[in-house]
């Protein structure tokens, strides 16, 4: 029976390879999220939009779950109010990210297939698939699919950076005992970021010692756009 990692620690993981993730914390309260929505330490301190989501491992959010951004004090305390029986009772506690700007959602697969992994994007039936490790032009390949999904995306840009996170995953699943994840990647207009992840494993994972202290509560976590933040 395979393991199911926890939603943070999944994130994290991303982290760990080089994948940028949506800064993302789990709160007991609503002041604690509230608390996680002040923007500390900069210099102009102001309350940063968050969202509150029900986060229960191995399960990946709806969609709709992150377009309710919540951009006051008053805002925070009514959602947690209203998500924290749901929460107890689908098994999960409730997370509070700091997310990009809206864009379009990617989902990204990694699947265990007789012994052989593989890195899978798009929707069934026409879901494009490479094997793991994943060369160049793989992930050139499955970039490239994606694209032709998500006609929206720009064209040269949305191409490298699919590249970029593509191999960054498949280094991740080709290194460790995750046997299956399922990722949600947002692309927005000056780069991308993770707002969701589901993995599992063949045993539990060790790697929570070379994480530091603030790694649940990272500022630096999400892609930030060049200029004044």
């Amino acid at each position: 029976m395979h393991a199911i990692v926890d939603v943070v620690d999944s994130l994290e993981l991303l982290k760990k390879y080089e994948v940028h993730v949506a800064r993302s914390r789990y709160v007991d309260s609503a002041q604690d999220a509230i608390a996680f929505a002040e923007r500390r330490n900069a210099p102009d301190p102001r309350f940063i939009p968050i969202i509150l989501r029900v986060a229960v491992p191995g399960r990946i959010a709806d969609a709709s779950r992150f377009d309710k951004m919540l951009t006051t004090e008053d805002a925070v305390r009514k959602e947690y109010d209203a998500l924290a029986g749901a929460a107890r009772a689908a098994g999960g506690r409730l997370l509070a990210q700091a997310l990009s700007a809206s864009g379009t959602d990617i989902a990204i697969f990694g699947e265990t297939n007789e012994g052989q992994k593989v890195i899978a994007v798009g929707s069934e039936p026409r879901r494009a698939r490479r094997s793991v490790p994943l060369g160049t032009e793989d992930a050139e390949a499955l970039a490239d699919a994606v694209r032709a999904y998500h006609h929206r995306l720009p064209r040269e840009q949305s191409r490298r950076m699919l590249v970029h996170v593509l191999a960054r995953t498949a280094k991740l699943f080709d290194e460790t005992e995750v046997s299956e994840f399922h990722l949600t990647l947002r692309a927005h207009e000056n780069g991308y970021t993770v707002i969701d992840a589901s993995m599992s494993a063949i045993r539990p994972l060790h790697y929570k010692e070379r994480l530091d202290s603030r790694a649940h509560d990272s500022k630096g976590d999400e892609f930030r756009p060049s200029g004044r933040q």
